[in-house]
């Protein structure tokens, strides 16, 4: 299997070894931990949901001019051999963009943008998801807001179950 950039998944692997998902660590995703938003709820329950470990907000990612990136959720999911990110947003500018894209240059994640931004809204505003990240799931009305956590958690849900069914994703073994 090849990753997208070409490079076998075994050496993808090694190049970027995958962070072990530990169930006793206080960052495992549990029912009972606190996120910042209903947006990133919604993420929460679909992974606690599917049985999918995760980290919640593991640890900041140093980036050039001492910037850091903090994923919200890493999973125990693989696509290609790179470990998943998966980053609930609203707000999403040329700026942010380049900073998740130099996250993954650099440490090698496959990062997965869930928004409720129109895809054209984002060519318009020259922040191209094709160009920047490695999947773009629009959500109509993923809203931040508490009423909307069922429908955009099953959204979710259905998002990841396609992911899970996709031959180039999987399971990294020794996160448990």
């Amino acid at each position: 299997m090849l990753t997208q950039k070409g490079t076998p998944e075994k050496e993808q692997l090694a190049l970027h070894p995958p962070i072990s998902i530990d169930t006793s660590s206080k960052k495992f995703l549990r029912q009972s931990s606190e996120v910042l938003n209903p947006r990133e709820e919604s993420v929460k329950r679909s992974l606690l949901d599917l049985g999918i470990g995760s980290y919640y907000e593991y640890m900041a990612y140093p980036l050039s001019n001492s910037k850091a990136y903090l994923p919200d959720f890493i999973t125990s999911l693989a696509f290609n051999g790179r470990q998943v990110v998966l980053e609930p947003h609203g707000s999403i500018s040329v700026e942010y963009m380049s900073k998740l894209n130099e996250f993954i240059k650099t440490y090698g994640f496959y990062l997965i943008l869930i928004s409720n931004k129109p895809y054209k809204s984002l060519l318009s505003s020259n922040a191209n998801p094709d160009y920047y990240i490695d999947q773009y799931w629009y959500i109509k009305d993923f809203e931040n807001t508490e009423d909307k956590i069922p429908k955009n958690s099953k959204a979710v849900k259905k998002n990841l179950k396609k992911l899970l069914r996709s031959p180039e994703s999987s399971i990294i073994k020794d996160s448990f």
